[in-house]
This record gives C-alpha cells, sequence and structure tokens, in this order.
C-alpha cells in the first residue's frame, strides 16, 4: 500500500531497525523492497561524511555512512 503515493511511510520508518552502516541499512533495503530498491550515487556533506541516495520506487531514501536513514516524503 502506498501513501500519498509513496511506498514508505512515516511509520514504516519509524519502525526501521538501528543500523550500524551503510552496507547493513542497503542491505535491509533490498531485502525488504527488492526489485523496487535502486542503489544511488554517494555525496560528501560537511560535518556528516558520505550521504547515499539511494530510492524505492522513485521515493528518496538517504543513507548516511553510520547507518542513520533519512526517507523524503
Amino acid at each position: 500500500m502506498t501513501y500519498f503515493g509513496f511506498t514508505i511511510t512515516r511509520e514504516d520508518e519509524a519502525n526501521f531497525p538501528q543500523f550500524s552502516n551503510v552496507t547493513e541499512a542497503r542491505a535491509y533495503f533490498q531485502k525488504r523492497y527488492g526489485d523496487n530498491y535502486h542503489l544511488g550515487d554517494w555525496e560528501y556533506v560537511d560535518f556528516v561524511g558520505k550521504v547515499y541516495f539511494d530510492d524505492v520506487d522513485g521515493q528518496p531514501v538517504q543513507i548516511g555512512e553510520d547507518g542513520s536513514v533519512h526517507v523524503v516524503y
């Protein structure tokens, strides 16, 4: 089910496990969303480090090197 056209809801995001790093987070998204999950490029952000810009069905998912996840709505 989608919420306002998005695959990932705020409730889904609130229930994501805590990830130790970007590799662990990406593995989770690949397993959970399968072919709908797409790896993207990364960019270095001051005071944060590398941030990876992936997506699920076109919905942006930003993942930090430390495994932090931000879903764009």
